[in-house]
């Protein structure tokens, strides 16, 4: 046989055992693969022997013939080794890596082919076809060829492009031949970034000479480059902007639109550059490029600086010695500089030159400046920052500071601590004028470190950036402020850090090169911020105004901290917000409603609209953004900020008539901080305060109670009342790490009078990693808690303050019990938009308006609920005014009125509607219905729908309620609600209503009830209409309802006699009579029968009680006002 024992497979010699009643037996020859080097055999064969039976025979066959073959295994294989190779256009060529396995001991070849896709055959690359010419040959032993595609390199940009390679046609010396791979193609992609087209300056700096004479010019000439796809038009607008050169006087603007037609890569540029006729030192201005307006192009180093040279800059006067840089902590005793070289970060530097008195050698130097006949007070300076020292030691070059802010100057003799932090070197220069004006050499001072470990307000975290959390408050100042009468006060308090620069804006903040420039843009952009001068502003009051020290302190804390000479008065209005001792800023600015909707971008939101339209709810949101802003050389404008967004919310009762032109009546409702919004307040039945809070996280993770990470746990406190704590807890969160909106709650441990007062709530967040996902318990990294501020106006209700409040309700219709049943925290949706069928239960509910949260103080309860349709179309509305009382009186309007439920008075209900049954229920006489009982200010009803159904369609039914709202503890004279009514259009069609006869009354009087409907009786009503779903439901008209000859009789809720008004006599004689006239006929009787008198004496009453209940006719309505008391 072919095949080798030991090379090719594993030789076996074993016994087969068959027990008794087995049949057959298996048994495994195991084959052996080269897979280390694969050699091409080919069918190789061995053979498997029976031999020395035993208690047996053997049968035919009793061997057999195993073929291996490799000749799939082994053959030579060829494939890509990557599914996708990117190169470049600007190399010219791209190199693929085919890979061959399997026997490699012959000669093997195949075809490496293109195939196009979107890059183009001969404009892209250079086609391989599916010929021989394609062929790549692998000799014995080799397993990689390379297979390269000339690309073509023209001058047009292109998007990326791609085309395929392709193998195919495998050839081998073998006998058994060779094939290809899975991964026979593979995917290129061109990338043409060498003819992406760039328009930028050549240089980014440029030097020019002024002239020598008055009215010579000097052009500076800048060439405009652009690289890469010259083939389109591109457009860019070139203009100049003022440095420490000024147009006009230093040199002339130039503002124009450069055009690049078809194949022009260069353009120049000339400014011209003036002669001034002063002696000063070195002046600049920048050149920028726009974006190209047809957005072909991609505009880079976009920016240049030219420098205009003084050639008289050099005169014959000098400073006796270099500046010194110390700080203005230390300007009345420089000596002591040099023992301390390394001024503190957070305080003003000062640049003093060998002539000024101060300088420590002034007793050596002051003469040689007289001399000299210098004068110090014309000294121009300059500033000089680098960022700190890495940790390897390497030093960033000085850059020259010139980045001027709306209340800073960088030629002053002092520099801001805005421009260095801990770690920056700092050099001045000073450039010493005569005393006729003519100026001489500048001097540069030796670079000074700020110190490190040396800071007024320096970070809790040595080298931490960052932002710390801020506080802003809303609140309404009321006729009390003397100052600022009726006004929406906004206080906004950050802590302050060495070098920081807080900004805040109702606006969004960006590009803070711009924002904080001393030009107008920001006044126009940013009207409600402290970016603007007090003569800048454009409402009556802004965040900074005329005054340059904080009243508040006493003296200086600091030396020259209000020094107007050393300092500017721009800068010093500015810091008037900072308290130094505190590191503390505080911005207070004072707005009216008006100029916080138009001018600083805030929104007016309707809460809800109390009973009688004069008062109403309305919540002010007022964005607010704050930047912490740092310098730095090496940021981008100079300029790096970390920014904070957040809202203030403040809700209001107001009077509608006088909300723009008197102001607003003193707020019930509490201020809102940060993220933080109250959603309810009450006061508990043992009288503590419950407050429910929601908040909205602005980072990646959540608000927790406590972590094992850190000691502290989120709280609530207050400065008002030391001695009240509470039990703060977490309802709900939303199940996300994405800015989740959280539910809170808490509550008092002790029950006080006047809960009024500023309530701090400490929370702890825990911020997520950006990928993780959500789930319990949550993994996070607590850090320090974020403080909100909650001003609440909250007292118990038995005192007179709570008669501010006017109680407003809500009545709904619900077909949900559930719902009905539920304490309406997330509202009724949908639920209340819906047309009841036949056969379903109608649940009503009225409540006190939840936006008031008056809490368990006070209890609603239904007194009665009336039906009623009107006739030929009339809608029921209540308005005692105009003589209309809904279902309330009797009147030739209605069709139908029932009294359905009467809390006093059950026995006056009516049952039914014909033969159909009400089935109508106070929620309290339900015995499932006791969560809603529980709940305060809330009451309910229900009733079946299908005596509803028993009139034609085209009937609109209506819902008439009576209900009282009263104090648990004042319920004798408790804070009632004013009437209020909600008519609904009919809907039905007038047409089909049958024409009926009956007695009309041209207009009903007044029943007594109705006078009982008012606020000093806590007796309110409501009507509202009831929808149907008539769908498949068989009408039955009015004619065929009525008994056949009988005179048509309108149904009315069976009434008592207090109900009656003017028929009350003329029924009591009837019933007299009718008495009178039944006894002597049972004193006849008895006389007569003695027998059968005890029958008729059961039969009279019986008969009255049976008559009783019968519908009242219209014709008896003139004298039945149905009045319930």
């Amino acid at each position: 046989m072919s095949a080798e024992a030991g090379v090719d497979y594993v030789g076996i010699s074993r016994n087969l055992d068959f027990a008794p009643g087995v049949t057959m037996q298996t048994f495994r020859v195991t084959v052996l693969d080269d897979l280390g080097q694969p050699v091409l055999e080919g069918p190789e064969n061995f053979e498997l022997v029976l031999r020395m039976p035993m208690n047996a025979v053997l049968g035919e066959p009793s061997k057999t013939t195993v073929t291996i073959n490799d000749s799939t295994s082994d053959l030579p294989k060829m494939q890509f080794k990557e599914s996708q190779y990117v190169g470049k256009e600007k190399a010219g060529k791209i190199t693929t890596v085919v890979y061959r396995s399997g026997d490699v001991s012959y000669k093997s070849t195949v075809r490496c082919y293109t195939r196009q896709g979107t890059a183009q055959v001969m404009s892209d690359y250079e086609e391989r076809p599916n010929t021989d010419d394609s062929i790549i040959t692998f000799h014995p032993g080799e397993i990689e060829k390379t297979c390269t595609v000339p690309l073509v390199d023209d001058t047009i940009y292109e998007e990326e492009e791609e085309f395929r390679l392709v193998l195919g046609t495998p050839e081998s010396e073998s006998p058994f031949g060779a094939s290809v791979g899975e991964q026979n193609e593979t995917l290129i992609m061109i990338k043409d970034e060498g003819d992406r087209p760039i328009i930028k300056f050549s240089e980014t700096k440029y030097s020019i000479q002024e002239p020598q004479e008055a009215g010579e010019l000097a052009i500076v000439t800048i060439p405009v480059l652009r690289l890469g796809d010259a083939s389109k038009v591109s457009i860019v607008r070139v203009h100049t902007k003022d440095g420490s050169a000024t147009s006009g006087e230093d040199y002339n603007p130039l503002s124009k639109d450069i055009e690049f037609k078809e194949g022009e890569t260069e353009h120049f540029i000339q400014v011209e550059v003036v002669y001034d006729g002063e002696r000063e030192m070195r002046e600049a201005f920048t050149v920028h490029l726009k974006p190209d307006e047809n957005m072909v192009a991609e505009t880079q180093m976009n920016k240049a600086i030219v420098y205009i040279e003084e050639m008289d800059s050099v005169a014959d006067v000098t400073f006796p010695a270099v500046p010194q840089v110390v700080s203005l902590l230390m300007y009345d005793d420089t000596a002591k500089a040099k023992e301390s070289p390394y001024p503190p970060a957070g305080y003003p530097t000062v640049c003093i030159t060998a002539c000024n008195p101060k300088y420590s050698d002034y007793d050596k130097t002051g003469s040689i400046c007289s001399a000299e006949n210098i004068n110090d007070t014309l000294t121009q300076y300059r500033w000089l920052v680098s960022a700190p020292s890495g940790q390897d030691g390497v030093t960033s070059p000085m850059r020259e500071v010139d980045s001027n802010t709306f209340f800073t100057n960088t030629k002053l003799i002092t520099l801001d601590s805005i421009y260095f932090q801990a770690g920056s070197r700092v050099q001045c220069a000073a450039r010493a004028f005569t005393a006729t004006g003519e100026a001489g050499l500048e001097l540069l001072s030796p670079i000074s470190t700020i110190s490190k470990e040396d800071g007024l307000c320096q970070s809790r975290v040595a080298g931490a950036v960052g932002a710390e959390p801020f506080s802003a408050k809303l609140r309404y100042t009321g006729s009390d402020d003397l100052d600022h009468p009726n006004l929406i006060k906004l206080t906004v308090t950050m802590p302050h850090m060495d070098g920081m620069l807080p900004v805040i804006s109702s606006r969004p903040l960006s590009n803070f090169e711009l924002t904080l420039s001393p030009d107008g843009t920001r006044v126009g952009n940013h009207k409600c911020s402290n970016l603007l001068d007090h003569n800048e502003v454009s409402t009556r009051y802004g965040f900074i105004n005329d005054a340059t020290k904080n009243p508040d302190v006493i003296g200086e804390t600091s030396p020259y901290q209000y020094s107007n000479a050393l300092r500017s008065a721009n800068t010093l209005r500015f810091y008037r917000n900072l308290n130094l001792e505190a590191c503390l800023w505080e911005f207070t600015s004072y707005y009216d409603m008006s100029e916080l909707l138009t001018e600083c971008g805030g929104s007016i939101g309707t809460d809800g609209q109390v009973l009688n339209l004069v008062q109403s709810y309305v919540t002010l949101r007022v964005p607010l953004f704050v930047s912490y802003v740092f310098h730095s050389p090496a940021a981008v404008g100079g300029w790096q900020h970390f920014d904070l967004q957040s809202e203030l919310k403040l809700t209001f009762v107001y009077d509608t008539a006088i909300l723009w032109k008197d102001g607003i009546g003193s707020p019930p409702e509490a201020e809102l901080q940060g993220a933080l919004y109250p959603t309810s307040m009450r006061i508990n039945e043992e009288g503590r305060l419950v407050v429910n809070f929601k908040t909205e996280v602005r980072f990646r993770g959540q608000f927790v109670m406590s972590h094992p990470g850190t000691s502290l746990a989120s709280m609530v406190m207050s400065a008002d009342h030391p001695g009240l704590t509470f039990t703060l807890s977490l309802v709900r969160s939303e199940p996300t790490y994405n800015q989740p909106t959280q539910q809170w709650s808490f509550i008092s441990d002790f029950a006080i009078r006047d809960y009024s007062g500023t309530y701090t709530v400490k929370l702890i967040p825990c911020s997520s990693a950006p990928n993780l996902e959500y789930n319990l318990p949550i993994v996070c990294n607590p850090r320090e808690p974020i403080t909100f501020d909650l001003d609440i106006r909250f007292q118990q209700v038995s005192d007179p303050v709570a008669a501010e409040f006017s109680l407003n309700t809500q009545m709904v219709l619900l077909s949900k019990r559930e719902t009905w049943l539920s304490d309406g925290s997330m509202g009724f949706g949908e639920g209340t938009d819906v047309a009841f069928s036949e056969g379903s239960l109608i649940y009503g509910r009225v409540m006190v308006d939840p936006v008031q949260n008056l809490g368990d103080s006070f209890i609603c309860n239904i007194e009665k609920v009336f039906l009623c349709t009107g006739a030929d179309g009339y809608v029921p509305k209540y308005g005692p005014t105009n003589r209309e009382f809904g279902c309330l009186a009797d009147s030739s309007s209605l069709l139908y009125r029932f009294k359905i439920l009467d809390r006093a008075q059950p026995e006056s209900q009516a049952p039914t509607f014909g033969n159909v049954p009400f089935d109508a229920k106070l929620a309290i006489d339900a015995p499932d219905a006791l969560p809603l009982v529980k709940q305060p200010g809330s009451d309910g009803f229900s009733f079946a729908s299908a005596p509803l159904f028993q009139v034609a369609a085209g009937r609109e039914w209506y819902v008439h309620v009576i209900y009282t709202v009263r104090s648990k503890e004042t319920s004798s004279r408790g804070i009632g609600k004013r009437s209020v009514y909600h008519s609904m259009p009919s809907t039905g069609n007038l047409s089909n209503s049958p024409i009926l006869d009956r007695s009309r009354r041209s207009s009903p009087r007044e029943p007594d009830l109705v006078q009982d409907i008012r606020t000093e009786n806590s007796r309110g009503t409501n009507i509202q209409h009831i929808a149907l779903d008539r769908a498949n439901k068989i009408i039955i008209t009015q004619k065929d309802y009525l008994p056949r000859g009988e005179q048509y009789q309108k149904p009315l809720q069976p009434t008592t006699s207090e109900e009656f008004e003017g028929g009350i006599l003329p029924m009591a004689g009837g019933a007299g009579g009718l008495l009178l006239l039944v006894c002597i006929a049972a004193i006849i009787l008895l006389l007569l029968k003695r027998r059968n008198s005890s029958a008729s004496g059961k039969q009279s009453p019986s008969e009255k009680r049976a008559g009783s209940n019968e519908t009242m006719t219209t014709g008896q309505s003139d004298s039945s006002d149905s009045s319930e008391v």
